[in-house]
């Protein structure tokens, strides 16, 4: 618990403490000294009724014939005690005799009277100055009424109504529990003083310790978030080397800032583009729908904000997506968002940006800026290096002349495909393809034009297979398919066709020899196999194809 939160604490007990004692002395203390006069008065009522009553207890029923002397104790007793009025009653509720002559002969109807005083229940009744008393007579002083039934064994024959003036007692009363919460407020209004005095003084010291303390959070806080932008840094440059592969490596990348950087409030999307000469390429994204997607398909450096980023190398701030005008690709359905555009650049050159969603007409400051501007540069070195990395992979891997897969390439793909089949029991061929007299072709046209006949020959083959199967050249003008889950039909006419379109198209045709896959051979033994198939479509004359 705070300080200031104990203080309060102490305040509000305080307070409570007082109106508490007000309560007690309002809601219990003065209605308990109420009752005890009532009960007391009753009390004396009950005394006094039996008293009157002796004279009668051979009574069966009182009526208006009582005894001689019974009206001289009456009033003894008014004047002994004090009394306001006594009546009496006969069974029935008729007032059969009263201290005041105008009673006489009237009912009593009401319900006390018959379901508790009849019945033997002495019943008394608090009456207020100036209010109705339980025979609807107004009375100008307070009044404790009280009914005294006269029992006659378990008999009722009558009752007492006994009046008792209790004007005098209740003003004393009131005078007293005045004084007493006048006293109980002055000690509790004293308590509270002396409390706020000292929560004064106390809170001062509170407000001075807690600027300390929180110039120290403070402090921890601009501490914590200076290694929590290391951290990320951190994480970016291990994200930039668990891989070399753009389409692996960007997606991870986008995935730890958005993640990361909670300090910018960033929304749970955004994406990257490469740059390749003007156009641009949104390579790896995060939130975004198909409609997104097919807008920014075909975009170039002169297009909305990231255009602008790659093409000026700067760092792009837009508030609102609304209201700038440099946001010039906007889907209707878009919430109002501002963005941060990245770009990330290699020694000489961007190389692709990064744009970012932040709420709309939030401010960016500085220094997160020099922090995203610090990742994007480790990550526009790791592109660039990527890319070398691919270039020169692409050239490890493929025929610099035909862009088909080369010796090297092919032996890894064969084992694979060998592999898959064995593993899954599915069918594998392989086919060997060569250029039909092609010396002659070369000695007569000339260097340039065979390699020129290589290349469109790749382009045939390469056009000609699906996207499972692998072409590469294989050595001179002999060129490898490889058709992974294809059977020797299937083979024969896609190999059937691209001999065709090559005889229709070219100045030269081809010869080829398929095999099918055997379980336990080498891909030493199918490419053999399919070899012989060459040779055997050589041997019959060229410009066919023929199966293993």
């Amino acid at each position: 618990m705070s300080n200031r939160n104990f203080l309060l604490l102490i305040i509000i007990i305080s307070l409570t403490a007082v109106v508490s004692l007000s309560c007690f002395s309002i809601f219990f203390l003065s209605p308990s000294f109420a009752h005890l006069i009532i009960k007391d008065t009753e009390f004396e009522a009950l005394k006094i009724g039996r008293h009157l009553a002796e004279p009668l207890h051979d009574t069966d029923k009182i009526t208006r014939e009582l005894p001689n002397d019974f009206a001289e104790s009456i009033k003894m007793a008014v004047a002994d005690f004090g009394l306001m009025k006594i009546k009496v009653f006969a069974p029935d509720g008729e007032t059969v005799y009263s201290t005041t002559g105008e009673d006489l002969g009237k009912m009593n109807e009401k319900d006390y009277f018959h379901n508790f005083v009849a019945k033997g229940q002495v019943y008394t009744q608090v009456v207020n100055k100036n209010t109705k008393s339980l025979e609807d007579q107004v009375v100008t002083v307070d009044v404790v009424e009280t009914y005294v039934p006269i029992m006659n064994g378990t008999s009722f024959a009558g009752a007492f109504e006994i009046y008792f003036d209790i004007t005098d007692n209740k003003k004393a009363l009131d005078i007293l529990l005045f004084k007493s919460n006048a006293l109980l407020l002055l000690i509790a209004g004293g308590l509270v003083i002396a409390i706020l005095i000292v929560s004064l003084i106390a809170r001062r010291s509170f407000i001075n310790q807690e600027r300390a303390e929180n110039k120290i959070i403070q402090q921890g806080l601009d501490l914590q978030e200076k290694n929590s932008e290391l951290s990320v840094l951190n994480d970016v440059s291990r994200a930039l080397s668990k891989s070399i592969d753009l389409k692996t490596l960007l997606p991870l990348v986008l995935e730890t800032l958005v993640n990361r950087l909670p300090v910018l409030n960033l929304a749970k999307k955004g994406g990257i583009m490469l740059v390749d000469n003007e156009k641009m390429e949104l390579i790896a994204h995060l939130g975004h729908d198909q409609t997104f997607i097919d807008q920014h398909k075909d975009i170039s450096i002169h297009d909305c904000l990231c255009g602008l980023s790659a093409r000026t190398g700067e760092i792009i701030i837009s508030k609102n997506s609304q209201t700038d005008s440099r946001h010039t690709l906007c889907c209707d359905i878009m919430e109002p968002h501002g963005h941060i555009i990245l770009p990330f650049k290699s020694a000489t050159k961007v190389v692709g940006v990064l744009y970012l969603y932040l709420p709309a007409d939030a401010e960016v400051e500085n220094l997160k800026v020099n922090l995203l501007e610090s990742m994007a540069s480790q990550v526009g070195m790791a592109i660039d290096n990527a890319r070398l990395y691919g270039e020169t992979r692409e050239m490890a891997l493929h025929d610099p002349l035909t862009g088909l897969a080369n010796r090297r390439f092919m032996d890894i793909k064969l084992q694979q495909a060998i592999a898959l089949a064995e593993r899954y029991d599915k069918p594998l061929c392989l086919s060997l393809l060569d250029i039909d007299f092609f010396k002659n072709y070369n000695d007569s046209k000339g260097h340039d034009a065979g390699d020129k006949m290589l290349t469109m020959v790749a382009e045939k083959i390469s056009l000609g297979i699906r996207k499972s199967d692998l072409a590469a050249r294989f050595g001179g003008e002999e060129f490898l398919i490889i058709l992974p889950e294809s059977d020797m039909a299937g083979t024969r006419m896609a190999v059937e066709r691209i001999r065709q379109d090559i005889e229709d198209s070219l100045e030269i045709t081809i010869s080829a020899g398929i095999a099918l896959y055997k379980k336990g051979s080498s891909d030493e033994d199918l490419i053999r196999t399919a070899d012989s198939a060459l040779y055997l479509a050589k041997e019959n004359g060229r410009n066919r194809v023929e199966c293993a």
